[in-house]
């Protein structure tokens, strides 16, 4: 298998290639109106609409430029190129041992306010589906700690379901 690392110049391709410029205001104002009806269940749907692009990015990654790995610290990695060069984040960290990613500077959090519940799940919806169409495990992603909430960073659990 040819080394990951080398990987890199094509995937920061990819995502030039295979991505669509929104203006960041514009996802800002939609995200914000979408969220107003997110008592009446569309925060699930959403989560499961980004959950699909997750894993459809990943497979495009897969099939058009063979970037394989079945290691979940691989796996963030890329991540950490797709999410930092989307501009809907500013900072993407993960911590293995935690089985933790942590964000600052989600444009959900900027569109939403303060909120007494995590406003970031669509986020968390696209982490899981990537993850586990690229490491072909059933991953879960949960928000647990929001910066809408007064936390300093979005926290996500990741979990591997067996």
């Amino acid at each position: 298998m040819e080394p990951l690392g080398d990987k890199f110049r094509a995937l920061a391709e990819a995502i030039e290639r295979e991505s669509v410029l929104v203006h960041r205001a514009a996802l800002i104002d939609g995200y914000r109106d979408i969220y107003k009806f997110s008592n009446l269940g569309i925060d699930k749907l959403i989560k499961k609409a980004t959950e699909y692009g997750g894993k459809k990015g990943a497979k495009i990654l897969k099939e058009r430029y063979g970037v394989i790995t079945d290691r979940l610290d691989e796996a963030l990695e890329i991540l950490t190129v797709i999410a930092e060069s989307s501009r809907l984040i500013d900072v993407f960290e993960f911590d293995i041992d935690a089985m933790e990613i942590r964000v600052e500077g989600s444009i959900l959090v900027e569109a939403v306010g303060s909120s007494k519940k995590p406003v970031c799940e669509p986020m968390a919806g696209f982490f899981a589906g990537f993850l586990g169409e690229l490491l072909g495990k059933n991953i879960e992603v949960k928000e647990t700690a929001c910066a809408a909430q007064g936390y300093e960073k979005c926290i996500f659990k990741i979990s591997i379901k067996e």
